[in-house]
């Protein structure tokens, strides 16, 4: 008798154990598993421009979208010769981001503009540091490339050495790429000719005077004075060649003479006739 009922309670001990151990499954009774402590989502990164091609002196904006965990925002690339500005952005709660960059006194060139998203992790891996803008590996602390001074690279070079640091193998971090041009300078347009047009100077009366034409009251016309003089009445006198001086005929003097001749021998006194 103590036999059975030691095997009864060893058969109870071990049907309890196995329900307490075992998971119950059945209808209503669905499995469970251990859900996450948050919504995870996917880290996913895109920008834009405002505008292709400006000229120095407009303003241009880099915006874009920002997906995950994105606590420190995003890091804005903007670089082109020896021009470089690498800030960092906040993300709105809606994913969204924006930045206006002054690009007065900007030389003309291409300028390429790169996204970087700290990725799963959170934690921006490329990073810039130093007075020559090295561009580093934040995990090894190994300098990749250099934006200025000894050994750096210029024009479409730094584009493709970034490319190629933020696709290297055990790299976190997710970009977008874009780029703009500016043309050149923004000029202030000549100022228009001070010259005065032959024939576009008509004063009130309708006189040019740049031909020398002022209004005559008197004869209520224009006229060039040194042409016709401004008088009522008066007009230009014709031309005229003056006549040659008369030549002096000697004639006169000599019907003188003979006339006092006579006259004096007529009066003479005591002459018979």
């Amino acid at each position: 008798m103590k036999k059975i009922t030691f095997w009864y309670v060893l058969v109870a001990t071990l049907v309890v154990a196995a329900l307490l151990v075992l998971p119950v499954s059945g209808e209503g009774y669905p499995a469970t598993t251990a859900a996450p402590s948050e919504t995870q989502v996917k880290p996913v990164v895109s920008a834009m421009v405002s505008a292709a091609s400006i000229t120095a002196g407009q303003p241009i904006t880099v915006s874009g979208t920002a997906k995950g965990t994105v606590t420190s925002g995003v890091q804005i690339w903007v670089f082109a010769g020896n021009y470089v500005n690498v800030s960092a952005v906040s993300v709105n709660p809606d994913g969204m981001f924006r930045k206006t960059y002054n690009t007065t006194g900007l030389p003309a060139a291409t300028y390429y503009v790169f996204v970087q998203h700290p990725g799963a992790d959170n934690n921006l891996e490329i990073m810039t540091k130093g007075y020559f803008g090295q561009v580093t590996n934040m995990d090894t602390g190994a300098v990749i490339f250099n934006f200025t001074g000894m050994g750096s690279v210029q024009d479409g070079a730094p584009a493709i050495a970034l490319t190629n640091a933020l696709n290297e193998e055990g790299i976190n971090d997710i970009y977008t790429k874009t780029q703009f041009v500016i043309t050149g300078s923004e000029t202030t347009p000549p100022p228009a000719s001070s010259a005065v047009m032959p024939g576009s100077d008509r004063d009130s009366h309708g006189c040019i005077g740049s031909a020398g034409y002022t209004w005559c009251e008197a004869k209520q016309k224009c006229l060039r004075e040194w042409e016709e003089p401004c008088t009522a009445g008066s007009s230009v006198p014709p031309t005229t060649t003056p006549a040659p001086a008369a030549t002096k005929s000697p004639l006169p003097a000599v019907v003188a003479a003979a006339g006092t001749v006579i006259a004096w021998y007529a009066a003479a006194p005591g002459r018979k006739r």
